[in-house]
């Protein structure tokens, strides 16, 4: 299929965290590829003062990918003239042959079935984020230490869980770490041993001193954010804090047992081959009653280097 003459694929990412941003971008990536369109991507540094104000990630992406400018800025806006826009068309349809055509992509997908379009296109997303990266955060990636079993904790910008209130019903808010303990205790039970635990976290020290008194359970040293998702995607087994996007993409990246907080379970992350070999799903009750997949994922050997198939590693 030929590119449709004079037209092409607009990414504009929204003023958000990384994972929002990553879905607007691999959206249009895909729609992109399947079209063979050219793509534009904006929006990776974008000021925001409230990730300041709380002391979190300064949401300020600048030196993490390469450009994605596929028309230069001339032809862009010459062609903004006098194109149609046809905004957030059907991810995974083809695009009508139509002329002087942008096709614009900013609206994360709803909660409810966030990879819902992304599932089908898994390795070319894996693939293209991994070229995306400059080189230093290659470097970064490469060099980061890699953990057997990962938790993360979304603290930053998720508000505490009010007393009284049902976590289940409502979002961004901290996941209680109590969960993030028991899991911790079955994964042990299972594997028969003192495992070590990595935290990811934008949490300090006091913040999480409930999990780091428990035996080799460590706080990660903070990465830049995608280089955090990438080694998180490497692990043998990981836990994402409920309603964190930033952990989700972790998660449908790697090729990892994914325990989610069983409140907040809706559409699985990653398409069905990977999750008939990786298990995804809750984790509740006693160890021993976990499902047989979840228990043998923990069980078997692991090596970082399969964290990510066929992604590049050390």
């Amino acid at each position: 299929m030929k590119s449709l003459p004079e037209s092409f694929c607009y990414a504009k990412l929204p003023n958000a965290g990384l994972g929002n941003k990553l879905f607007v971008w691999a959206k249009a990536l895909v729609f992109a590829r399947l079209n063979h369109l050219p793509l534009v991507v904006t929006g990776w540094t974008q000021f925001q003062l409230a990730p300041i104000l709380l002391g979190g990630d300064f949401r300020f992406y600048w030196n993490y990918f390469n450009a994605i400018r596929d028309v230069n800025i001339f032809k862009q806006v010459q062609m903004r003239r006098q194109a149609t826009v046809v905004q957030e068309p059907p991810v995974c349809e083809r695009a009508p042959a139509l002329h002087s055509t942008i096709y614009e992509f900013h609206k994360v997908p709803h909660w409810s079935d966030y990879f819902g379009d992304l599932k089908p296109h898994r390795e070319l997303i894996r693939e293209e984020l991994f070229r995306l990266l400059r080189p230093a955060r290659m470097r970064e990636y490469k060099q980061a230490v890699k953990s057997r079993i990962c938790i993360q904790v979304r603290l930053g910008d998720f508000q505490p869980l009010a007393q009284g209130v049902d976590f289940a019903k409502v979002g961004s808010t901290r996941t209680p770490l109590d969960h993030f303990r028991n899991l911790i205790e079955g994964i042990r039970q299972i594997r028969g041993s003192c495992v070590g635990v990595t935290i990811v976290s934008d949490g300090s020290r006091g913040q999480l001193q409930d999990l780091l008194t428990l035996p080799e359970v460590n706080l990660g040293t903070r990465q830049t954010a995608i280089v955090d998702i990438l080694r998180m995607a490497c692990s043998q087994v990981l836990v994402p804090s409920a309603g964190s996007t930033f952990g989700y993409w972790a998660g449908f990246l790697g090729d990892s047992a994914l325990i989610m907080h069983p409140d907040h379970i809706h559409q699985p992350i990653r398409p069905d081959f990977v999750n008939h070999r990786f298990y995804e799903g809750p984790a509740t009750g006693p160890a021993q009653h976990w499902p047989a997949l979840l228990q043998r994922n923990i069980q078997e050997h692991w090596n970082f280097s399969d964290g990510l198939g066929k992604m590049p590693v050390c």
